[in-house]
């Protein structure tokens, strides 16, 4: 009789365990296929990358393949992409990039990309720019660390590989604000004039000599203003 009753309750638990791993094996995407375009710089176990930038790309009408092709130029596995395509975009369109993202086994295995779900009314020429850019600030501070907000839109291209832009940034200050960078990466090879620049609150700042600005508000910004900014 407890010879039975063992087996019976063992018979039970194997059956309760095949209900909880056959739901699992059947929603993991098999990436065992899957090869990179191109090696990443990966960091050291345990050692984070020095900065980490945060992405606001936007679209609208007729924007799907150029914010596609953006930000595969732009991905890097230590940023954050917020994906925004306006009202103005098509149901379609919305689909589209959904399942672009969700498809995508790079941006599955690193979970850095994300889809705004509810696009908002943009005009580009009233508050509703600077309140989707908030917005979009608000949300990438609650789901995710990073050092500098990069706000572009669908028809921009980036000149300069993102290793190169983490690494130029890697010893600055984290609370510049409208930081340039030039595309000229001679500095690498060439310990001369500095080709980074920044202001914080429009003034001059010179935190290392050769250190200029040119008075033009430029990206990325820091972190700390768009927590006050964002709430």
């Amino acid at each position: 009789m407890g010879i039975k009753l063992l087996i019976i309750s063992f018979i039970l638990i194997s059956f309760a365990f095949s209900f909880l791993y056959i739901p699992t094996h059947l929603t993991m995407p098999n990436l065992r296929n899957f090869r990179p375009t191109k090696p990443f710089i990966l960091p050291e176990p345990g050692k984070p990358y020095p900065v980490s930038f945060a992405y606001l790309i936007s679209g609208s009408k007729g924007d799907a393949p150029k914010l596609k092709r953006l930000l595969l130029s732009l991905y890097h596995p230590g940023n954050h992409y917020l994906i925004h395509m306006d009202y103005d975009a098509t149901e379609a369109e919305h689909k589209e990039i959904a399942e672009f993202v969700s498809s995508d086994p790079t941006f599955f295995q690193i979970g850095n990309v994300w889809v705004v779900g509810k696009p908002n009314l943009v005009t580009y020429r009233g508050p509703t720019m600077l309140a989707n850019t908030l917005h979009a600030m608000s949300m990438l501070l609650r789901i995710a660390k990073w050092d500098w907000f990069i706000n572009l839109s669908a028809s921009d291209y980036p000149l300069v590989t993102q290793d190169d832009l983490i690494h130029a940034f890697s010893d600055l200050p984290k609370d510049l604000n409208f930081i340039q960078h030039t595309s000229h990466l001679g500095w690498k090879l060439q310990k001369g004039l500095q080709n980074r620049r920044g202001t914080t609150n429009g003034h001059i700042l010179f935190p290392k000599v050769h250190l200029i600005d040119i008075g033009k508000d430029g990206i990325p910004s820091s972190h700390k203003p768009e927590e006050v900014a964002a709430g």
